[in-house]
């Protein structure tokens, strides 16, 4: 958590220091008027993306997103390239925010424990959905400035949005891959237990 918040306050800053140097000059903007853009553009998106997630996980029916489902599981070419750029590294620190849906997905706390594991790739896939909606709908933060000036505030705390997320996805698809074969282990230990 503390990395994400770093990434966007570094961000925020480097956003309002180019602007402010290379650009705001030419467009009559105060030093004032850039800073409080860029604040409040963070925190509209911020709250836009805390929406898009309260829609997705309270208006869309849990059946799309059950267990059995693997259409949001990462496929073995695309784990090769969250592989090649050093996933395994990194994962840990992305934040996990699944504890504002009661459900924490930082890691595997019952992994002999059937529904438990079903729970959790449930979680993860509505996770992989969120952040698909945050990465692209973040983008309307641009519409919230004049048409001539969106581009060099808007925009770029869009594209910092849209990275953020897309890490945060890229982490859950390539957990989910793992998280179905620990419920195929389990539903097969299951069975044979029932024998």
């Amino acid at each position: 958590m503390i990395l994400f918040l770093g990434v966007i306050i570094f961000s925020m800053i480097t956003i309002a220091v180019v602007v402010e140097v290379f650009i705001a000059g030419n467009y009559g903007l105060s030093t004032t008027y850039v800073i409080l853009s860029v604040v409040f553009c963070t925190i509209f998106e911020i709250i836009l993306d805390s929406i898009l997630a309260l829609a997705v996980r309270r208006l869309l029916p849990e059946k799309w997103f059950s267990a059995d489902k693997t259409f949001y599981t990462a496929k073995k070419r695309e784990c090769l390239i969250y592989d090649f750029f050093k996933i395994k590294k990194w994962k840990d620190k992305v934040p996990d925010l699944g504890a504002l849906s009661g459900f924490r997905k930082n890691k595997i706390a019952n992994p002999n424990d059937l529904k438990y594991v079903e729970r959790y790739i449930l979680e993860a896939n509505f996770g992989v959905v969120v952040h698909l909606a945050c990465m692209f709908l973040g983008g309307l933060v641009v519409f919230i400035f004049p048409l001539k000036i969106w581009w060099f505030i808007g925009l770029p705390v869009a594209i910092v949005n849209f990275v953020l997320n897309f890490l945060t996805l890229a982490v859950l698809r390539y957990n989910l891959k793992k998280l179905h074969v620990l419920r195929k282990f389990n539903l097969k230990k299951a069975k044979n237990f029932k024998v």
